[in-house]
């Protein structure tokens, strides 16, 4: 019976996240929501991140000394060139909607997860420099990120308060003639991102990290092989319920408010998705052959799970930033069928 559940949302995906986000603002509309609960993040790391890490071939882990100039390539794009093109897409369409902004900064600075090993099987990649550069990122990722998302939430905090009817001290200082973006920063600091890091990512990797270490020393490396599949569509399931879930609390009201929230969202997203996969077929063309197909799946996808993961912590510390959790649980529906189209094309 959990097998054919298990295959029956693998196979429909797309269609179950649009029921579950449809849901969940179904019970905003009609009951006012629920109120945010800790809960939610011990859930997403749970039944969503630790299952998703489990199938990562952690023995792996060595191929990122053996493609040393690949995975750079990777490591620039990722975090460098990513993060620069989610701050000119929200300087130029969400200024008005900071909180979608954070959320796109969000998803530019995790790359990578399980599916880039899933699609890149599928296209005949590289696997070996595939694992290697999932690692390689994921890896920056929990050094880099905290410096990036305090930045960006000093920065973001600051035009949530003032269109929230506040104000910030160089808006106040220049009686409004400077926007609360050119302020210096707030008072969040990269430990204060680091704590929910550490539970969101850190412990969901240690604990895959030993489920596959006990998981093999128990019944072997085919066997595991055989089963770890399983280990990524209880991820996708336990997605579902927290989507559900998470649609559901009460500060989603705003979007029924603001229409515009969603088509602007989606918009943004084709761009950032659009402009990120033509520089990584780009790069992947460069590169050539299987190798060059683990680079543009390497740059290209995004951690959607972790990042959606990570903004159920932000609104745990503050619900103003619930529209932050909207964009990333839109990005799926950018992701997953464009990711299909890539196979195809890439198995013509």
């Amino acid at each position: 019976m959990i097998n054919k559940i298990l295959a029956f949302v693998q196979k429909n995906l797309m269609w179950l996240i649009i029921v579950s986000i449809s849901s969940g603002l179904m019970l905003v509309y009609f009951t006012g929501g629920i109120a945010f609960t800790p809960f939610l993040c011990l859930a997403a790391a749970l039944l969503m991140i630790y299952p998703s890490l489990v199938p990562l071939d952690f023995s792996k882990v060595a191929e990122v000394n053996k493609h040393k100039r690949i995975i750079i390539i990777s490591l620039i794009i990722n975090f460098v060139i990513s993060p620069l093109l989610a701050v000119l897409i929200g300087w130029l369409f969400l200024s008005q909607s900071p909180g979608l902004w954070l959320g796109l900064i969000l998803l530019s600075i995790l790359p990578g997860g399980g599916m880039v090993t899933t699609w890149a099987y599928k296209s005949k990649a590289d696997m070996p420099l595939t694992v290697g550069i999932v690692f390689a990122n994921l890896i920056a990722a929990i050094v880099l990120a905290p410096f990036y998302l305090a930045i960006a939430m000093n920065k973001l905090t600051m035009l949530i308060t003032q269109q929230a009817g506040g104000s910030c001290a160089v808006s106040k200082a220049t009686g409004g003639v400077l926007d609360c973006l050119f302020s210096s920063g707030g008072s969040i600091s990269a430990l204060m991102i680091i704590v929910p890091i550490f539970f969101i990512i850190v412990i969901p990797l240690l604990l895959a990290y030993f489920t596959q270490y006990f998981y093999l020393k128990k019944v072997g490396q085919e066997k595991f092989n055989r089963i770890k599949s399983k280990f990524a569509a209880f991820s996708n399931l336990g997605m579902l319920v927290v989507l559900v879930l998470l649609m559901s609390i009460k500060e989603n009201k705003i979007i029924f408010s603001r229409p515009d929230i969603i088509p602007k969202a989606v918009l943004v997203l084709i761009i950032f998705y659009v402009i990120s996969l033509g520089l990584a077929w780009k790069l992947g063309k460069t590169v050539g052959g299987e190798k060059g197909r683990a680079l543009v799946w390497g740059t290209y996808l995004r951690y959607i799970t972790l990042a959606l993961g990570l903004a159920i912590s932000l609104v745990y510390q503050d619900a103003a930033y619930s529209l932050v959790i909207i964009i990333v649980v839109l990005a799926y529906l950018i992701q997953i069928p464009s990711s299909f189209w890539l196979v195809n094309k890439f198995n013509k």
